[in-house]
């Protein structure tokens, strides 16, 4: 039934609503027209048209008067010729009872012919009270009943759906054979759902019992369940097409076989399904169903029997066919099974009024069976005081009736709401202490107290798909207590969790039955039957799924109900706040740690940069550096060689944040060590290449600038590592100086070598060198505009005789006025030289 998948449960709700009611309509109309309108009069003697060998053409004999019947009390023989009830002729039987059903329980007048001689008799006939046809009601609605709530319940449910629209066939095909209407009132409303009846409940009942308790899966699965549909409509059309003949007998015999063979291959199933169960918890509703099954088969024998044996029910007194309530032993059984525990899965308790309102019906129901049955036999007994005895049964139904209500009522409320109380108790008491648990432990521990007192569960086990959570709940028992530990399961068990609320966010019960209907591989289901939990509340944090708790079997064996699973539900997501809490402050403390350490790291690297410049004479020189987190990639370093000879760095490692700061000491390190030996900066970039080629992430690369100044010579050697050019002025001009280079670690020595270029510049007094890295040409706006090297030429240009520290400021100022609020998205920095006059 896949097909109803596509409707939302609130639409299939509105569906099997309707349809439920169109049943109810059906089988009311049955009951109102059996019960009331159409109920059989009788005279307890049997009406035939042929008696010791005559027939007659006008009239009917009398035979097989009842010794004491009001047929025997008026005078009546078997023999007699009936030609008229209360002076109306009649040609046929049919038209005579219909003429005796509409008298009520009076005298009436009979004519009579006996050995030639006209005779009119008094005689009492009164209305017969049809047990069996009321029995077969009540079995319809019993089933229509326990469907309807099942399939309310969880209607995109196979089983659910199933066990619906079989409720329904059941009303459909039971309470039309049950009822007594006569042929002539039988219309296309009756026969269309009588065959309708006939058609679905025994296919459906076999496929029911296919699926449930336990799914028996199997190639062909679906062919023999088109084959068992297929053959009874068939089977009802080659009925319905040879009833008019006189040769249907086979056809006939064949309809009534087919369902017995059907009811047969059906209750095999369940039985064979219960033996396969080996859960104590599963058996024991199972086994009320198949007591329920095995009374009732027993009713439905003595149904054949009793109609094979006494012939002529009214013939024989109701009493005798009161073992045929038997029968309702069947959906007695499941619905008390279902309202105990659970099966099916039902929310038995839709509202508490419509499980009162039932059991008042039921008790309306079987008032009103004493009463006709009563009324049945005492008239019979005392016929003459026929109106007191009713009078005298109206007055103990009303004085009683409220008692007997009122006591029915408590007992439901004892059996099924004597726990609300304490839920919500324990729901109210864990709600107000749940800001007082600081920790995952304490909320996990005070759950676990809360179901123990309120449910008497024992075993809770808390399962964390989130290694985060788990870590955090780890580390608090570890800490609080050296005997309790929290276990790591494998990869298999988190995998077999999960898919339990891959489809929905729904609770999972995890007995076998469920565990049948659900989309699990095998292995998954036995790694969920090997916990032995009974039901798996997700946890879920917005839409994301971090864990369930999952819970042992109740003591008492009962299936958890749904005010059960109410409450842990509404536990386990008051829970989740308390777990979110711990996670986050866990990470608050986490950052702050981070925090700390970073600023501590941030307070090493600016100390790895010059505090003070000792520069030499003719040089000035200003630097600035300002990562774009706490601690960055850039550095650059004033290193000192000689009174006369100053070398400037500044390198850029690819990257932010900590990663790029270890490389960045790394490099400033070997730079430093091969300054104090190799005499070039492309000698000293060689060198640095060399070492760091193979120690550095293929992901991670280094440019760098090296500027030797010598002002004995009045030279400075530039080389560039993929780095930025430098901005440098001589004779007033600015240019920019691009000499080949790549990054460091980017190649082998060889084609690092042949592509690294130095270029040796003459200087003299004004000229101006810049050194930067691209977070400060490449710093963003809003507007992700970049500052650009023009403008950083135009601001050199325009300071150019300032002091350094000056041009630095005025640069740098620049930069963060164009950015504006922009968030800062590279480490800055930059170095600003000026050769001065020698004093």
């Amino acid at each position: 039934m896949k097909f109803l998948n596509k409707f939302r449960e609130g639409t299939l709700r509105v569906i099997f609503t309707f349809i439920a009611l169109y049943c109810v309509a059906f089988g009311s109309y049955v009951s109102v027209m059996t019960l009331v309108f159409e109920r059989f009069t009788t005279d307890d003697c049997l009406w035939v048209q042929e008696f010791n060998g005559n027939k007659v053409n006008q009239g009917l004999f009398i035979d097989k008067i009842i010794p004491g019947g009001t047929a025997d009390q008026a005078g009546l023989k078997n023999g007699d010729l009936l030609l008229a009830i209360n002076g109306i002729k009649f040609k046929e039987s049919s038209e005579a009872t219909k003429i005796l059903n509409s008298f009520g329980n009076e005298l009436i007048d009979y004519t009579i012919l006996r050995d030639n001689q006209i005779l009119n008799f008094k005689i009492e006939v009164y209305k017969l009270f049809n047990i069996t046809s009321y029995i077969f009601l009540l079995l319809g609605f019993g089933f229509l009943l326990n469907g309807f709530l099942v399939g309310y319940s969880k209607p995109k449910e196979l089983t659910s759906q199933l066990f619906f629209f079989l409720g329904c066939a059941a009303v459909l095909v039971f309470n039309a054979n049950g009822g007594s209407i006569n042929a002539s009132t039988q219309n296309f409303f009756y026969f269309f759902n009588i065959n309708l009846g006939s058609i679905l409940f025994f296919p459906l009942f076999i496929h029911f019992f296919l699926t449930y308790p336990i799914k028996y899966e199997f190639k062909n699965r679906k062919k023999l369940l088109t084959f068992i549909y297929l053959f009874v409509i068939v089977t009802n059309l080659l009925f319905l097409l040879t009833r008019s003949y006189n040769n249907f007998e086979i056809t006939s015999t064949v309809k009534t076989i087919i369902p017995i063979l059907y009811l047969a291959a059906g209750i095999t199933l369940f039985i064979n399904s219960y033996r396969k169960l080996k859960e104590t918890n599963l058996r024991k509703p199972l086994s009320i169903i198949l007591y329920g099954f095995l009374l009732g088969g027993v009713g439905f024998a003595y149904t054949i029997f009793a109609g094979i044996y006494f012939g002529f029910v009214f013939l024989v007194n109701p009493l005798v066919f009161s073992p045929i309530a038997l029968v309702l032993a069947i959906p007695m059984s499941i619905g008390y099974s279902i309202f105990k525990y659970r099966i099916l899965d039902t929310v038995f308790i839709i509202k508490k009024g419509l499980v009162f309102g039932i059991i008042t019906a039921f008790i309306v129901g079987m008032y009103l069976l004493l009463v006709l049955v009563l009324d049945s036999i005492l008239s019979q007994i005392m016929p003459q005081n026929k109106q007191m005895l009713t009078i005298a049964l109206i007055i103990i139904v009303t004085f009683s009736f409220d008692f007997v209500n009122k006591k029915a009522k408590e007992f439901v409320d004892k059996q099924f709401y004597r726990e609300r109380y304490n839920y919500r108790k324990s729901l109210l008491l864990f709600s107000e202490e749940l800001p007082y648990l600081d920790n995952m432990r304490k909320v996990i521990e005070k759950i676990g107290t809360s179901v123990k007192e309120t449910m008497g569960i024992d075993n809770l086990n808390v399962w964390f798909k989130d290694i985060e959570y788990y870590k955090i709940l780890q580390g608090e028992y570890e800490k609080n207590t050296g005997n309790e530990k929290i276990i790591h399961k494998s990869d298999g068990y988190n995998d077999a969790f999960s898919a339990l609320f891959k489809n929905n966010k729904e609770p999972k019960l995890l007995n076998d039955i469920y565990l049948q209907e659900l989309d699990l591989t095998q292995d998954q289901k036995d790694i969920i039957r090997n916990e032995t939990f009974v039901l798996s509340i997700p946890i879920y944090i917005k839409d994301n799924l971090i864990g369930a708790m999952n819970f042992g079997e109740k003591p008492s064996g009962k299936a958890y109900s749904d005010e059960d699973i109410d409450l842990l539900k509404t536990l386990a997501s008051q829970a989740v706040i308390s777990f979110e809490n711990s996670r986050l402050q866990k990470e608050k403390i986490s950052k702050q740690k981070i925090e700390e350490e970073l600023q501590i790291a941030r307070k090493i690297q600016m100390g790895l940069l010059p505090q003070f410049i000792n520069t030499i004479k003719g040089m000035e020189i200003s630097g600035f550096y300002n990562p774009a987190k706490v601690i960055g990639g850039d550095f650059y370093d004033c290193i000192k060689l000689s009174e006369t000879k100053m070398l400037v760095i500044v390198a850029d490692v690819s990257g932010k944040g900590i990663p790029a700061a270890i490389y960045m000491s790394k490099v400033q390190a070997m730079i430093q060590f091969a300054a104090s030996i190799f005499q070039t900066p492309k000698e000293i970039l060689i060198e640095v290449n060399k070492q760091i080629h193979q120690k550095i992430d293929r992901r991670s690369f280094i440019t760098t600038i090296v500027a030797l100044f010598d002002m004995e010579k009045m030279t400075v050697k530039i080389c560039r590592a993929g780095h930025n050019p430098v901005i440098y002025s001589v004779n007033g001009k600015l240019n920019l100086l691009k000499n080949k280079g790549m990054g460091l670690g980017l190649e082998s020595e060889k084609f690092f070598d042949d592509n690294l270029e130095e270029t040796e510049i003459s200087i003299a007094e004004d000229n101006m060198f810049v050194f930067y890295s691209d977070g400060l040409t490449e710093a963003m706006n809003k507007n992700r505009d970049e500052f650009g090297t023009d403008k950083i030429i135009d601001i050199i240009y325009d300071n150019r005789q300032y002091a350094c520290s000056l041009i630095q400021k005025e640069i740098i100022s620049s930069v963060n006025n164009f950015r504006g609020s922009a968030e800062q998205n590279d480490d800055i920095t930059l170095v600003v030289t000026k050769i001065k006059a020698k004093s």
